[in-house]
């Protein structure tokens, strides 16, 4: 009996620590993930695999807003207290073949000014 519930308790905990609770993830493309674990730690990662525990960092916290499509993901990230530090960033999201972190980073165009940001946009968008 005392094993049999050892059994069920380890194989509880393996499931478990196999799943992604509490954590709200949406594939951007590429390997590009928000990562959502509460409202404070927002931030887009790269992943090999969804609900990994890791990745390499894209945009820091904390994740304001976020829109994407198959050719950019477009993110403001800030603190919402001080609604004067928004950072802007465009990070490609086309590609011929499946990038990896470096090429991610290598193609993230990140602005502290708005109109400068809005001008990229005119410009590539």
């Amino acid at each position: 009996m005392k094993k049999r519930l050892i059994f069920y308790n380890l194989t509880f905990l393996i499931v478990l620590n196999s799943c992604c609770f509490g954590t709200n993830e949406n594939h951007l493309g590429n390997n590009i993930y928000p990562s959502e674990y509460d409202n404070v730690d927002r931030r887009i990662l790269y992943k090999k695999e969804k609900c990994a525990n890791t990745g390499t960092e894209i945009v820091p916290m904390t994740v304001l807003e976020i829109s994407h499509n198959s050719e950019w993901i477009i993110v403001k990230s800030g603190n919402k207290r001080v609604e004067s530090e928004f950072k802007y960033w465009v990070i490609k999201n086309n590609y011929n073949r499946s990038p990896n972190s470096e090429t991610i980073k290598k193609n993230t165009f990140e602005f502290n000014d708005h109109t400068l940001f809005k001008d990229f946009l005119v410009e590539k968008i």
